[in-house]
Order: structure tokens, then C-alpha cells, then sequence
């Protein structure tokens, strides 16, 4: 499997380099939950989204899993 690129999306601030950090992947649809978790530990931040399916004309998205390091929520 390739590795899916994740996003560094900060919150609560207007510098990149600050705020709360969180991991975003795009097009995880394909993606098992365990791999999920995986990508999520070694991504290291405290959330990371990925975001399994959207309808980019609308950018709206459909199905959205949150991971932290240690167990999935959605």
C-alpha cells in the first residue's frame, strides 16, 4: 500500500508553524481502520482526521473518521 499523504492543519492560530497541529488525509475511503490508527501513531498528533469521502463541487464531506494515537472516534 502507498502511504497517504497527510496534511499538517494547525487550529487556533493564523501561523502554520503554531496552534493545535492535527494530521488530515484525504481520500482515505480506501483505508482499514487499523490502518488508520497506524498512520495516526506515527503521524503523532494528538487528532488526525481522514476524511473517507466528500463531494468536492460542493466541499462537502460525507464520512469523516477522527483518530487519536490510541483509538478511533467518529
Amino acid at each position: 500500500m502507498t502511504q497517504p499523504e497527510v496534511s499538517r492543519w494547525a487550529a487556533f492560530t493564523s501561523d502554520p508553524d503554531g496552534g493545535n497541529p492535527a494530521g488530515v488525509v484525504m481520500n482515505a475511503g480506501g483505508l482499514t481502520e487499523g490502518q488508520m490508527l497506524g498512520i495516526a501513531q506515527e503521524v503523532g498528533f494528538s487528532e488526525t482526521a481522514f476524511i473517507r469521502s466528500w463531494d468536492p463541487p460542493s466541499a462537502r464531506f460525507s464520512t469523516v473518521s477522527a483518530l487519536t494515537p490510541m483509538r478511533s472516534g467518529r
